[in-house]
């Protein structure tokens, strides 16, 4: 339990902060989980197939998300609730006018621009939760906000497949642009950052050029970096939870009430998975084998997912949670142990170059499986999401941490 009273390394506000970071991730994470469900209505009005829409995840997920570096630097001028603020609140005006997208091109625009104002989320949502945060809360508190983001997914399968079949499409998408615009809002109005100063105020101003060298030069960073841009062939946002939902509807031929209950419980894993490994991790002072272990827990899953899920329906909400519960498991993981290579540097930089080649990585997979899932099936594809969760365990386990970090 989190309380400001009951740990002396959480600073006033502290709390206040991380819940607000939080449901704007959940806002982050909700308008990437309802998209799944709308995407056969949405490919059938306006005539395209799953090569285009691994080009249209590429172009608004890697345009959007692949500039995180840009608030990374720009949080040394604009304060970081100000950038995440007024981002939440672009998302839930680009999301909501998607809806009256007249084509592929301009829905694919929309899409590019709510993914571009989220693009503060990440980096200096992180950093901001840093600043409160200290060392021995550091695998927990992240999770939570990686958690906290997924929670906004639970609900959106089920609501977002009862809007789609009442309203339709276009109207569920207007819908949706509304709690984001609400939460924006929210988070200017409570997130007081100068209460306990700006991150520049509290610790000298980094010379960003040199602080960028310095984090690339980390070389437990970039087998970080290099395990993130491969586990992209299946990770979270950009492709698990995109292809599942597909291969449940469009794969197994289940209807959209079903896919929306199962793409639920998975969901529910993506909350559970982060908490447990955040915790875990904190408590027993080892990052790594925790990762690791995911990662083959994730591969065993995928593996089972595609081969059990035609011939025994009856175990596929067994294999969506447990599938939800290790995938998910492995961001705040990463992010902690990007944390923990490169003590002393500016977190702000930091968090714009990972999310950068991770969302840039992310990007490029979804155009390979696009292209797989349309030319060979979905088994082909889903073998491939699993074996990048095996090769990134591969690179994680050539880390080497000083005894200190690996100790938590």
């Amino acid at each position: 339990m989190l309380t400001e009273q009951a740990a002396p390394d959480i600073r006033p506000g502290g709390i206040t902060v991380l819940t607000m970071v939080a449901l704007g991730h959940a806002v982050n994470h909700a308008y990437a989980a309802l998209l799944p469900l709308l995407y056969p209505a949405i490919m059938s009005d306006l005539g395209f197939g799953y090569s285009r829409l691994g080009l249209l995840v590429a172009v608004s997920r890697g345009v959007g998300q692949g500039l995180q570096w840009l608030p990374g630097y720009l949080s040394q001028w604009v304060r970081r609730k100000t950038l995440m603020g007024f981002g939440t609140v672009g998302q839930g005006i680009f999301y909501g006018i998607s809806g009256l997208a007249t084509g592929f091109g301009s829905f694919m625009g929309c899409l590019t621009l709510n993914s571009l104002s989220g693009s503060p989320q990440h980096p200096n949502g992180n950093s901001l939760i840093l600043d409160y945060f200290g060392r021995a809360h550091r695998g927990r508190v992240l999770a939570i906000h990686y958690a906290g983001g997924n929670a906004g997914t639970v609900l959106v399968p089920l609501v977002g497949a009862l809007l789609l079949t009442t309203f339709g499409w276009r109207t569920t998408l207007l819908l949706f642009g509304l709690p984001g615009i609400l939460i924006g809002l929210l988070m200017l109005w409570f997130i007081r950052e100068e209460d306990n100063g700006h991150a520049m105020e509290v610790r000298e101003k980094p010379r960003f050029g040199r602080e960028t060298l310095a984090i690339l030069k980390n070389k437990n960073l970039r087998w970080v970096i290099a395990a993130q841009a491969t586990a992209a062939g299946g990770r979270g946002l950009g492709v698990v939870i995109t292809f599942v939902p597909l291969y449940l509807k469009q794969g197994l031929g289940l209807s959209v009430m079903n896919t929306g209950f199962l793409f639920t419980l998975m969901l529910i894993g993506s909350v559970v998975g982060p908490m447990l490994a955040g915790f875990l991790s904190d408590r027993i002072g080892a990052r790594k084998p925790v990762l690791i272990s995911s990662y083959l827990a994730s591969t065993a899953t995928t593996l089972l997912l595609i081969h059990l899920g035609a011939e025994m329906v009856w175990i596929l909400p067994v294999m969506l949670f447990l599938l939800g519960t290790f995938v998910y498991s492995e961001a705040p993981m990463l992010q902690t142990l990007a944390a923990d290579s490169t003590e002393g540097l500016s977190p702000d930089v930091l968090f714009g170059i990972y999310y950068t080649f991770g969302f840039g990585a992310a990007s490029l997979w979804a155009i390979v499986m696009g292209f797989l899932v349309e030319s060979f099936g979905f088994r082909p594809a889903f073998y491939v999401m699993a074996s990048s969760y095996a090769v990134a365990a591969l690179w994680i386990s050539r880390l080497r941490l000083p005894a200190r970090v690996a100790s938590g």
